[in-house]
């Protein structure tokens, strides 16, 4: 599995954003992308992703910008990453991988497919207890904390 650019970048600027408008302030996309080091025309593309989403607003004008639509404790990873690129395994997946056929020879009775299923429904189930507030207040890795603090040891 691989984290993309766009999910990357899209949480980095999303992370930008609640540290930015504090006191309900707004962010400019050159402020966004300057901080995050990143051209303004890919920072626009995120922000247009993550608004049509519903995870940012934007305000047009002279004194326009962006924020947050919630509060940071309300958004959580899971909505952010399936915002960015979707679910990491996709259930329509299989129609990838044919072969020589117009469908997965395996389709009916494919191991495979159930190990990535439940990889992905363990990483959203994960994702979806960790929230934007999670990663601005914590100085350890959130996950990293979550799973400390809310997981069982393994045995």
């Amino acid at each position: 599995m691989k984290i993309t650019a766009q999910e990357e970048y899209g949480l980095r600027c999303l992370l930008q954003l609640a540290r930015l408008t504090v006191n309900n302030n707004l962010a400019s996309l050159h402020d966004i992308a300057q901080a995050e080091k990143i051209t303004p025309d890919y920072t626009a593309k995120l922000l247009m992703v993550l608004r049509q989403a519903n995870l940012v607003e934007s305000v047009r004008g002279k004194r326009g910008g962006y924020r947050l639509s919630k509060e940071p404790e309300k958004i959580y990873l899971d909505e952010v990453i399936c915002a960015l690129s979707g679910e990491f395994f996709e259930t329509n997946s299989c129609n990838q991988f044919p072969g020589n056929e117009t469908k997965c020879v395996h389709i009916s009775c494919c191991s495979i497919r159930s190990v990535w299923m439940s990889i992905s429904g363990v990483l959203f189930k994960l994702l979806k207890q960790v929230t934007l507030k999670d990663l601005l207040e914590s100085k350890e890795d959130a996950i990293t904390k979550f799973i400390r603090d809310k997981l069982p040891a393994s045995a």
